[in-house]
């Protein structure tokens, strides 16, 4: 039976569906149209995007042409009966199928899945091609036709034969899109419940992201704030600093060496102690305005005596400080200076300042800001 006048006329050319496809790798939402230009190109009744497991016999669509979700509904109940699912070795990527290929039509009517399914909506061709294999599933695309129409023929097979390795590309690029949308949402809900302030930045200082935590120390303009699109110190004096650490480091790759974070200690408006911002490398994302690579930084905020406990820092443990000297160096890295120290434990500014020497010989540092580098770069609770 030739194609009605109404499909030669409405029928959509190859080079329109490939485009549509393409497009759908985007946006999920374009599949059921995809499908519709699909179903008028290849006359076919029905069209669906489905997934067959052979080793259970389930059944699911993913979309379907025209929407009805009767179709996909009652097709899983019979799917463990279908016979067009024998073996998935007949369903390798790339290949098209025509429902007579797998059972003859003869043999299809006597089968409870035709009679229960297939005829009460009028349907008996079935034209299928594989999109993709998964373990012991298979993705793929099926054409319906109804009884009174011609089988699909060798042209059908050869068109969707083209438009099959357009539809796998487009859906490999979306799951590849989903997986790593899905997997960043998931890290960076873990990070918008860190009490810590969070920000990952362009070689530029352009926040991409940060956590709430860290919009409370913007609020605040405690240690930074933004200017403009930029993270800059809140401190005129330590913006030069930061701004270079973060074009330094953003030129690391962490894939391809290890590199130390940086750390800046960020001054902060009396009385508040200074905070200590960890910059770390960060990775390379493409960047859709310039059309290159260009890599990141996560900057961590770090600050004040309560966030870190002496009794339990590793600083303190692998450097064999006794439990003074764990306060000492852990009042030293909140900011306070020799007299609020003495004061807060209750000694004399000589004493501190012994326990500062003896912690400068233990780490083999030669000052309070290389202290508190070392610290920040040791202990994990801080980097």
């Amino acid at each position: 039976m030739a194609r009605t006048r109404f499909h030669q006329e409405c029928q959509p050319t190859a080079t329109s569906l490939v485009r549509a496809i393409h497009a759908a790798s985007v946006s999920a939402t374009e599949w059921p149209g995809v499908l519709e230009q699909i179903r008028k190109y290849l006359d076919a009744r029905i069209v669906t995007l489905g997934h067959h497991e052979f080793t259970t016999g389930a059944d699911s669509d993913l979309f379907e042409s025209p929407n009805d979700a009767c179709f996909s509904h009652d097709m899983a109940g019979f799917s463990a009966r279908n016979p067009w699912f024998l073996s998935i070795e007949d369903y390798r990527p790339g290949r098209v199928i025509a429902g007579d290929e797998a059972i003859s039509n003869s043999d299809l009517r006597r089968t409870d899945f035709y009679r229960g399914f297939l005829q009460p909506r009028g349907l008996l061709h079935r034209l299928c091609g594989v999109v993709a294999q998964r373990s012991s599933g298979a993705y793929f695309l099926s054409a319906y036709r109804a009884e009174e129409q011609d089988a699909f023929g060798t042209r059908e097979k050869t068109e969707l034969t083209v438009l099959i390795d357009h539809i796998t590309l487009s859906l490999e690029n979306q799951w590849r899109w989903q997986e790593a949308d899905d997997l960043s949402r998931a890290l960076l809900a873990l990070t918008d419940h860190d009490a810590n302030p969070v920000f990952l930045v362009t070689a530029d200082a352009e926040p991409i992201y940060r956590n709430p935590a860290a919009d409370h120390l913007l609020d605040g303009r405690i240690g930074l704030c933004l200017d403009g699109k930029r993270l800059m110190a809140a401190s005129p004096v330590d913006q030069r600093l930061l701004r270079e650490t973060i074009a330094h480091v953003a030129q690391n790759d962490p894939a391809h060496a290890v590199t130390s974070p940086c750390v800046v200690t960020l001054a902060c408006a009396p009385p508040m102690p200074p905070v200590v911002a960890v910059v770390r490398a960060a990775g390379q994302v493409f960047m859709r305005q310039t059309g290159v690579r260009r890599g990141l930084v996560l900057v961590t905020v770090r600050g004040g005596h309560a966030l870190h406990d002496p009794a339990t820092c590793v600083f303190a443990r692998q450097y064999e400080l006794t439990s003074a000297q764990a306060k000492v160096s852990s009042l030293v890295f909140a900011g306070q200076s020799l007299s609020t120290i003495a004061h807060s434990l209750n000694v004399s500014e000589n004493t501190v300042r012994s326990h500062l020497k003896q912690i400068f010989q233990k780490t083999d540092t030669h000052g309070q800001m290389d202290l508190v580098h070392l610290h920040a770069r040791v202990c994990p609770a801080l980097s």
